[in-house]
């Protein structure tokens, strides 16, 4: 009798771990997975910094915060770009905070070219 190898035979037909409730809510996975989406946001030319300073502080205040809504990035004086997600900690962004978010963008004078990125796991990016 020859022995047979079944290494690799699980290679190909991985699934996914068994977790626990609890293991999958440390892990944001499953019901617990949160998503968002990324923001590139460019500014018109010859803006100041005090106009840019103004413009921040009202997308915080008026779009971010005031729709419950988180944002992490980086500013210059040329761009705003980062992700867009839930404040809440197992909360999501939606689609219609997506299209919310755009439609505040594309009212201020300031910006020149807006591009949200589709939403995807905050966690794993997938």
């Amino acid at each position: 009798m020859t022995a047979v190898s079944h290494a690799n035979d699980n290679t190909n037909n991985k699934k996914a771990p068994q977790r626990s409730k609890r293991l999958r809510k440390k892990l944001f996975q499953d019901e617990f997975a949160t998503f968002g989406f990324e923001l590139e946001c460019e500014f018109k030319n010859d803006l100041t910094d005090e106009t840019i300073s103004q413009f921040v502080d009202s997308f915080f205040i008026d779009a971010i915060n005031a729709e419950g809504l988180a944002f992490g990035g980086g500013l210059s004086s040329k761009r705003l770009s980062g992700f867009v997600g839930s404040n809440k900690r197992y909360g999501s962004a939606t689609e219609a905070d997506k299209a919310k978010l755009l439609a505040w963008l594309k009212s201020q004078p300031q910006v020149a070219t807006v591009e949200l990125g589709d939403i995807i796991d905050a966690n794993y990016y997938i």
